[in-house]
Parts: C-alpha cells; sequence; structure tokens
C-alpha cells in the first residue's frame, strides 16, 4: 500500500466503527409515553409508542422491547385482546431472537450486545405469561389462562439449561478461550404463578391439583429465602375451604421493574494476564472502586489500558407501603406481598451476569489491541511521510481510539413498564352486587391512588380476579 493510501485505510476504519456505536441517550424518546403512564392515559402512551418514522423510539433491533411495553400497557388499559396480541408477538420474539443467538454466539463474540436483536430478560419472558393469563381470566378462557401459567413453569424449569446452552455456544469462539460460564439461580418455582394455579384449579373443580399448587406455593418460600426475603400471605388454607359466599380475588402490581446502569470497567494488561477493576456510582452520584479481578489470557502482551462498560440491573423501590380493599366503603382488609418481580428480575439476570462481563472484557481487548496496532503501523507509514500526512494519521488515531471506546457502552435495554412488586387478597362477600376498592398509601399512611371497580355481581364458585396496577 503507498503512503497516501493509509490515512484512506484508517479513515474508513473510524468511520466502520463509529457507524456500529451504540447510543445509550435511551430515554430521549420515552419522554412522552412517560408522562401519559404517569397520569394513567396508558392507551395514549401506546400511540407514542406506535409512531413512526423518526418519531419512533424503537429501532428495529429493539422489537421485543417495543411489544413488552406496548403489551403491559394495553393488559393495564384492559384491552385484553390487545394486550395478548403484543404480548404473543413479543414472547415469539424472544424465542427466535434467543435462537438465533445461540447459533450466531460463537461468530458474534466481539460485537456488543446493544448491535445485537434484543432477545429480553428472563423475568420478562415469564411474566408475560402471567399477565396473559389475567388477559384470559377476563376473558372468560380459562383453558388458555392455564397454558400460560403452565409455560411460565417450563421455562423456570430450562432456565439454567438456556443460558449453559449460550454459554456453551460462546465458547466455540477461539477468543473466549473457554473462561465462559453461565451463573446459577435459586429460582425455580413461581409462587405468583402457583397462587393462580390455585385459582384455576379451585374454578374447575380440581381440589387435588389445587392442593398440590398450595404445597408448591409454600415450598417456595421455604426454599427461596434470597427471592422470598418476606412473610408468606397469611391464611393461605382458607383458599380450598368450603363456602357459600362468593370469592373475590384482587391482585395489585406495584412499583416498577428495575432499570439497568452502566458499571466502568478499567483493564490493565500484563504477560498472559489482565487485570480488571471496577467502578460504580455510590448515592451521591461518585465513582467507587468496588473490585480488582486478575483474569489469566493467555498471549496477551504488557502495557495496554481500556476502559468498557457493563450493566448492572438496579431495583427501583416503590413508594406503596400499604394496600387496603373495601367492599361498598366498608373496610375489608389489606393485601399481602407475594413475589417480588424485582428481585425475581435480579436473581435471574445473575445467570448471564458473568457471561456479559467476561465477553465485555474479552471483546475490550481484542478490539483495543487490535486498535493500538493498526494506529501504530499507519502512524510509522505516516512518519515517513512527514507533513499533513503525519498530522492526519495522529488525529485520526486519537479518532479510532474514542470510536472504539464509545462502541464499547452498555446494553441498557429492558422493558419500561413491568411491574416490581405483585400483592394478593381474597374476600369473601355475600352473593349480589358490591362495588371493590382498592386504596394504596405510602409509608406516612397518606393515599396516593385509589381504584374503584365498576359494579359486579358476584356468586359463589366462580372465579373473580381484580387486577389493579400502580406503578408508584
Amino acid at each position: 500500500m503507498t503512503k497516501k493510501g493509509y490515512p484512506i485505510l484508517l479513515s474508513i476504519f473510524i468511520f466502520f466503527i463509529f457507524a456500529s456505536c451504540a447510543t445509550t441517550t435511551r430515554n430521549i424518546g420515552f419522554v412522552d409515553a412517560d408522562r401519559e403512564v404517569t397520569e394513567r392515559n396508558y392507551l395514549s402512551a401506546v400511540e407514542q409508542l406506535n409512531t413512526t418514522g423518526k418519531e419512533n423510539p424503537y429501532r428495529d433491533k429493539d422489537q421485543v422491547l417495543k411489544y413488552l411495553d406496548t403489551g403491559i400497557l394495553y393488559h393495564m388499559a384492559e384491552k385484553h385482546k390487545e394486550s395478548i396480541e403484543s404480548f404473543n408477538e413479543a414472547e415469539r420474539l424472544i424465542q427466535e431472537n434467543f435462537t438465533k443467538s445461540i447459533t450466531d454466539a460463537g461468530t458474534s463474540f466481539l460485537l456488543n450486545d446493544y448491535t445485537l436483536e434484543y432477545f429480553g430478560e428472563s423475568y420478562e419472558d415469564l411474566y408475560l405469561n402471567i399477565f396473559k393469563a389475567i388477559d384470559f381470566i377476563r376473558l372468560d378462557n380459562f383453558d388458555s389462562a392455564f397454558v400460560e401459567i403452565r409455560r411460565l413453569t417450563d421455562k423456570l424449569n430450562l432456565l439454567e439449561d438456556k443460558y449453559g446452552n449460550m454459554a456453551h455456544s460462546m465458547n466455540s469462539s477461539k477468543d473466549a478461550q473457554g473462561t465462559i460460564k453461565a451463573g446459577k439461580t435459586e429460582f425455580h418455582n413461581s409462587a405468583l404463578a402457583r397462587y393462580f394455579g390455585i385459582l384455576l384449579y379451585r374454578a374447575d373443580n380440581r381440589r387435588d391439583s389445587a392442593a398440590i399448587d398450595l404445597a408448591k406455593l409454600k415450598e417456595a418460600f421455604r426454599n427461596q429465602p434470597n427471592v422470598y426475603n418476606f412473610p408468606p400471605p397469611k391464611n393461605l388454607d382458607k383458599m380450598l375451604e368450603g363456602t357459600n359466599k362468593a370469592r373475590i380475588n384482587v391482585v395489585a402490581f406495584t412499583g416498577r421493574s428495575p432499570i439497568k446502569k452502566a458499571s466502568s470497567l478499567r483493564i490493565t494488561t500484563l504477560e498472559n494476564l489482565i487485570l480488571i477493576t471496577q467502578e460504580k456510582e455510590d448515592d451521591q452520584g461518585r465513582m467507587i472502586l468496588t473490585d480488582l479481578t486478575p483474569i489469566p489470557f493467555f498471549g496477551v502482551t504488557g502495557g495496554y489500558n481500556f476502559k468498557t462498560q457493563t450493566p448492572e440491573m438496579v431495583r427501583r423501590p416503590s413508594r406503596i407501603s400499604k394496600i387496603q380493599v373495601s367492599v361498598n366503603g366498608v373496610p375489608s382488609g389489606g393485601l399481602e406481598l407475594i413475589e417480588k418481580l424485582d428481585e425475581v428480575a435480579i436473581e435471574t439476570f445473575n445467570l448471564r451476569k458473568g457471561m456479559i462481563f467476561f465477553k465485555t472484557v474479552i471483546r475490550t481487548v481484542t478490539k483495543g489491541i487490535l486498535t493500538k496496532q493498526t494506529t501504530k503501523a499507519a502512524n510509522n507509514a505516516a512518519a515517513n511521510a512527514g507533513g499533513v500526512v503525519q498530522v492526519l494519521s495522529f488525529l485520526g488515531g486519537i479518532a479510532l481510539t474514542a470510536a472504539v471506546d464509545s462502541s464499547e457502552q452498555a446494553d441498557l435495554r429492558s422493558a419500561r413498564y413491568f411491574p416490581g412488586q405483585a400483592y394478593v387478597g381474597e374476600f369473601w362477600v355475600e352473593p349480589g352486587e358490591h362495588i371493590i376498592t382498592v386504596d394504596y398509601y405510602n409509608k406516612s399512611n397518606i393515599l396516593l391512588y385509589r381504584k374503584v371497580f365498576a359494579p359486579g355481581n358476584y356468586v359463589p364458585g366462580k372465579l373473580y380476579i381484580l387486577p389493579s396496577y400502580d406503578l408508584q
């Protein structure tokens, strides 16, 4: 190659990297939709999310997110058929994109996850089945609701194998050096799913099956203390008792699912070894050193320094402290916490957290060394040419390094409007017409939101589930 060709080659390389860089200004396109959600104008929020052209907040690679977000918004707006359609499409794409990621894991090892099609977090894939089950129950389609609950249970049973297969595929890349391993999870049994199983079996007069799910619900609390770090609802056994009264089951979802924040990594190479220092933001927004990790890395030489980011899942505390239910204006009791969806989100994220970490580190080191070697070669050639060529090469090297750093931003994608906690309660009433009210209070006992259900005629032996939502 001629000396004049080096700046051109460098410019092309710079353009290619900049073109593939991820932008994490993820909130800008959602401002209007977020405002509508805050005001509980869920259908208006859907309209904002379904805009086309430059106003569309989703990239082509983010279609799973679009269907998760619109699905939960339709669900909260009680547009159950539209909710099911959106969640069906999200579930289909999650399976399709994950399968593709397994197939391409070895060849796409050096690509930032943000440049790939999003295949959803495990908790998103699990809980969409809960929301679909509620949709079907509200449409009096109990058979389909059963299918959704069983599907969630099946997904849980396969969760560790799912990410184990991904790790195996990633290790097929020579760059991985066999370092990629899937994590473990304690979460194998959802109390919330078991609760719905009890209700559906009871409504179908399958008492033995309902009793099995009740036992499994209690087992979830006993055997999974990391996820269920709170007492189970009281009087669960009463759910299987006979009564001549009508039963009303209120299910309330509160708060927001976790968000992902970037955790900064600084990488230093030694001979066949890399050192990683990790920094995270504290409550005051200051970056503090949290970890120092040495990793054997055969073939690497010393003297290189890089920086990159990995995603960290962070809870969003809910303002809701107490939920009270009234029947015809008379206080009838409170709802009890049955599942922390945000805790499940973090627990299941641990299955691939280490995989993301090692993939990010290896990718950063490999790309970084290649970049520095390319820049060095170009600078050496330009030095012989001197003058403008040398200046352009120097500036190009700076731009190339900046481009690589920019391309190593963390993938912070996740569903925006999934709730963070689930509460339940069963209320026995005399047969007839009743008005059910659900009140949400903060820690200071200040009423934050009141949901009043339309008058309903309740009769014994039927299944009545009243879902309520406050994402505060």
